[in-house]
């Protein structure tokens, strides 16, 4: 055996990742999906694959109050230029964005685990929630087209699309890409 066989990751290592491109307003807009073992990665960028602000979403849920609880923070850069005007609603529309991704995937996994859409999963006895830390990127071109409610959802459809698709491959083990008898 050689050097480089020894270093070879398995495949079940590696991350599910999906990548797609959409037009929103006149900008190409990347999305980039990696579901890692620990965290959910998604970049939605339109700065020539640059990451822009870097966010965090932790989900937390309660059974003793029946709560889910979204902690979203800013992990590197705002995104916005101090000499630039509206930087504060920008930002929180990063973080709406972000927990609107988040509410969206929670539905997503109480619904696969058989249970109502208000069903509280409960997490781990070390503080996981009913889904892994979200990590999302968000780079978008400065101007009012990208933060309005039609752009906004858009944005939100084609991340969670882009999410059940990466799911649906992570879930279906060895047979992805795999065709059946004819």
């Amino acid at each position: 055996m050689n050097a480089a066989d020894q270093y070879q990751p398995s495949s079940s290592s590696l991350p599910t990742s999906l990548i797609r491109t959409i037009t929103l307003g006149d900008a190409e807009t990347t999305l980039i999906l990696q579901l890692f073992s620990d965290r959910i990665f998604i970049s939605i960028t339109q700065l020539s694959g640059k990451v822009g602000s870097l966010l965090l979403c932790n989900v937390e849920e309660s059974i003793v109050d029946n709560s889910t609880t979204y902690n979203v923070r800013t992990l590197l850069g705002t995104g916005v230029a101090s000499r630039c005007g509206g930087g504060d609603r920008e930002v929180s529309i990063r973080e709406v964005f972000v927990r609107r991704l988040a509410e969206r995937i929670v539905i997503h996994t109480r619904k696969m685990h058989g249970v109502s859409e208000t069903t509280i999963l409960g997490g781990a006895e070390d503080g996981t929630g009913p889904i892994a830390p979200l990590l999302v990127g968000v780079g978008l071109k400065p101007g009012s087209s990208n933060l309005s409610v039609e752009s906004f959802n858009v944005l939100v459809n084609a991340a969670m699309e882009l999410y059940l698709d990466g799911w649906k491959m992570n879930h279906a083990g060895g047979m992805v890409g795999m065709e059946g008898p004819d």
